[in-house]
């Protein structure tokens, strides 16, 4: 009998000495069956909406799971603007059209992602050879590597003062406000499951990879304090509304349509209600701010120790805490005064009026 061996994508049958096909090697059957065959044709005369689920479905073997699910969320936002259009009609034209219309929604390593997917479609079929040379991905933004910042208390309250006001900006604000004061960031609040939150007991919340921007870094547990538990009560009452009761159920349900909502996937962002919450209150940072804000201050608090700041904040590697550790000097200099105020020694006294002199 053959016995299936499992290697990558693929199934190898492997054939026993005995077995009377072993002195036949060219009987040896190599069987993609784990996935269909996605010939050129269908990509190419079916509708682009139809021609990336095919593409996607293709590569999924290939495919982590957060990054085929990632890759899904890409296609559907694709879709939307190319539609009907047949993937050798598109032209870089179109492209540049596509971006500018994302600009008005997402961030511009958002959309490189999204035309990251739409290049691979292309290459599929032979046709990016030809575009490549009048493609441009969106530039990050002038002063990209000084970007994140810590926000003053003032900017913080001006924020929450407006977000609060407004109930459909619920999501943004309860999302901000457990990220400044858990750490945090945005992709992996939306990807918590309600069995990530202890409310009643622990108090505790249990951030995994899953969401993460470097999804090598362990699951960790963070405390909640009393505002991030408030917020985090919030969003359990509004995701029981949406349908979400299950533990494996994200806390933040997928918007299928008005107040129709699939508690199975992570809703995609929340970056429409906090911009227009920026533009009510007059201000101007990112929602990952909210995180570099909480990763300043825990290591700006002489109190608390850096392994203490990596286990609340994940890894923090030194480029990190170069980056993040705004308020560094300041500490600095507050600790050698505090700590190191002595009157220097004799010896030290004469070799100071010396240098003097």
């Amino acid at each position: 009998m053959l016995r299936p061996r499992a290697r990558a994508a693929k199934v190898w049958y492997s054939v026993p000495p005995s077995h009377p096909q072993s002195l036949h090697p060219q009987l040896i059957v190599e069987s993609d069956l784990a996935r269909a065959p996605v010939r050129t044709q269908v990509l190419t005369e079916s509708p682009f909406k139809d021609a990336a689920v095919a593409w996607l479905e293709s590569r999924k073997p290939y495919l982590a799971a957060s990054t085929f699910r990632d890759y899904s969320i890409y296609i559907k936002t694709l879709a939307a603007f190319f539609g009907e259009m047949r993937l050798p009609e598109i032209s870089p034209d179109q492209i540049r059209a596509y971006q500018k219309a994302r600009m008005a929604k997402a961030q511009w390593s958002s959309i490189n992602k999204e035309t990251s997917v739409l290049q691979q479609m292309l290459k599929r079929i032979g046709a990016w050879a030809e575009l490549a040379s009048d493609f441009q991905p969106l530039p990050p933004p002038k002063n990209y590597d000084e970007i994140g910042r810590c926000i003053s208390d003032d900017e913080e309250a001006r924020f929450f003062r407006a977000a609060l006001a407004n109930p459909n900006w619920s999501v943004a604000a309860w999302c901000s406000l457990l990220s400044v004061n858990t750490t945090a960031g945005p992709g992996e609040m939306l990807h918590l499951h309600l069995e990530n939150l202890d409310l009643t007991g622990k108090l505790t919340m249990r951030v995994t990879p899953e969401g993460a921007k470097n999804r090598g870094v362990r699951p960790r547990v963070i405390p909640l304090n009393e505002s991030a538990l408030w917020a985090a009560k919030q969003l359990v009452a509004r995701a029981n509304h949406c349908g979400a009761v299950a533990p494996k159920h994200y806390l933040i349900p997928f918007v299928v349509a008005p107040h129709v909502f699939d508690p199975t996937k992570p809703q995609q962002s929340y970056y429409r209600a906090f911009h227009e919450i920026l533009a009510a209150a007059g201000l101007d940072f990112r929602p990952y701010d909210f995180r570099h804000t909480a990763i300043t201050r825990l290591l700006e608090n002489p109190d608390v120790p850096l392994e203490v700041a990596r286990s609340i904040a994940g890894h923090i590697s030194e480029r990190m805490i170069r980056r993040y550790y705004h308020g560094r000097l300041a500490a600095q200099r507050s600790a050698v005064e505090i700590a190191l105020a002595r009157k220097p020694p004799q010896a030290v006294k004469k070799m100071l009026r010396s240098g003097r002199k």
